[in-house]
């Protein structure tokens, strides 16, 4: 029996995200598993997991940008590298709205820093980890403020 990964799911569900925000509306996940990874590599990944989290950033994405926004006022969202982005994308989605499961906050900001380390630039990892860090001291009143103020999607439409 093969042991199911969440780390490989994380890296799997980041690529799928960054094809689903160039393919647009007509991508499929499910064929993208089985397109880009062999069948052995997909018996490894949470699938539940992904399947909930695929949907939930999709579903999320305006208030999952305001909070970067928020922490990062420094980089315009729609230059930055989805690199960058997806990596804080999924772990601020772990830390506020996954209910499948509960994951530790640091272990959510340590898989998006590896993330990042993996899929960015040698300084992604810095931002990511002021983003997150800064959102989990700040739970409850980004919840509140997302309620109001919330960006429009822009990667996922």
């Amino acid at each position: 029996m093969i042991k199911v990964s969440r780390r490989k799911t994380r890296s799997c569900l980041l690529q799928a995200l960054y094809a689903r925000s160039m393919g647009g509306v007509n991508f499929n996940e499910t064929t993208f598993l089985h397109t880009f990874f062999d069948e052995t590599t997909c018996e490894s990944f949470d699938i539940p997991y992904f399947q909930a989290m695929f949907a939930g950033i999709i579903e999320k994405e305006g208030e999952l940008l305001t909070i970067v926004h928020k922490y990062a006022p420094k980089f315009d969202i729609t230059t930055m590298p989805v690199g960058n982005l997806l990596p804080i994308m999924i772990a601020t989605y772990e830390m506020l709205y996954l209910t499948i499961d509960t994951i530790p906050e640091k272990v959510s900001i340590n898989e998006a820093i590896e993330l990042s380390k993996t899929f960015s630039d040698d300084t992604a990892r810095t931002m990511v980890n002021g983003v997150l860090n800064a959102l989990k001291d700040e739970k409850t009143t980004i919840l509140e403020v997302i309620k109001t103020d919330t960006m429009k999607a822009i990667f996922f439409v």
